[in-house]
């Protein structure tokens, strides 16, 4: 499946995939990207929480646009 990145980096999950993954609108994400360039996306559990040192641990970029 291929997508495209909007103007403001937002990427559209293809239907199939948010359906296979239980995904809603108001989900939260984690991302993260292997060495090879691969992005990988989990769903971060209802109740759960993810601070700083957490999201470090995880590997979570913050993709910023210069």
């Amino acid at each position: 499946m291929i997508t495209n990145i909007d103007s403001n980096g937002r990427i559209l999950l293809p239907l199939a995939i948010r359906y296979g993954l239980h995904l809603e609108p108001g989900d939260r994400i984690a991302v993260d990207q292997l060495g090879d360039g691969t992005i990988i996306l989990k769903k971060i559990e209802d109740g759960s929480t993810l601070d700083v040192g957490e999201a470090s641990e995880y590997g979570i970029l913050q993709l910023t646009h210069s």
